[in-house]
């Protein structure tokens, strides 16, 4: 059976970018409905926030997106994606994080086709270590993109960085980003643990033909989810 907001979670699937603003006429343009219900006017804070209890900020968040400004006098919400496209669906048989096993079998195949070979080319331009902890423990570099497939499949050496596996995940997490100055950056939710230790360090490896070297314009990409999320939640 569908659900209410299925056409408005299948039109943010199908957007590109990383930002986008909505106004609540858009919202109910896109959900193909009459009218928003009335507490979405009159209790904005409730019924938009980030919580997946509430239908439409569930809707946004399985096609992909969060929330990280508003203004609820001007009515509207501004949303920055997250989640690759390849990883959410709208598909009821999904699993508990809500990627379906065909979705899952599509990503599959894509990282099998272009990741070994990455993998390699990064290795060889860091010198087999890890761009941000040091780490020369082959085994647990991994390969990590700075664009994500979620906005275009690009296995350029540029377009990437040999991190150890859970630095990888933060990477992703946009819990650890790289500033405009070459600076790593570390999450206010990372303080405190392990992971501080590398707030405002320098990338410890670094390639040295050009053609190698990180994407500025990638990393900043990067960097401005980064702190688009930081700045919801502080």
């Amino acid at each position: 059976m569908a659900k209410k907001y299925d056409a408005f979670e299948a039109h943010l699937r199908g957007l590109t970018g990383d930002t986008l603003r909505l106004t609540y006429d858009q919202i109910r343009e896109y959900s193909g409905l009459g009218a928003l219900p009335k507490s979405v006017y009159a209790y904005p804070h409730q019924y938009l926030s980030s919580s997946k209890s509430q239908p439409i900020p569930a809707a946004w968040q399985r096609a992909g997106w969060r929330k990280f400004n508003h203004n609820y006098d001007e009515q509207y919400i501004d949303l920055h994606r997250t989640v690759p496209l390849e990883a959410v669906t709208l598909a009821d048989d999904t699993a508990d994080d809500g990627v379906s096993n065909e979705n899952r079998q599509l990503v599959s195949v894509k990282t099998r086709r272009g990741q070994p070979d990455f993998r390699a080319r990064l290795l060889r331009a860091y010198g087999n270590t890890c761009a941000i902890t040091g780490s020369t423990v082959a085994p647990l570099l991994e390969a990590a993109h700075i664009v994500p497939h979620a906005y275009e499949t690009n296995y350029s050496t540029s377009n990437g960085l040999p991190l150890r596996a859970d630095i990888h995940t933060l990477f992703d997490l946009h819990l650890i980003a790289i500033d405009p100055d070459g600076q790593v950056v570390v999450s206010g939710r990372l303080q405190g643990t392990e992971y501080a230790q590398y707030q405002f360090q320098r990338l410890k490896a670094f390639p040295e033909a050009p053609a190698d070297q990180p994407s500025v314009e990638g990393l900043k990409r990067h960097h401005d989810l980064f702190l688009a999320i930081e700045t919801e939640q502080y």
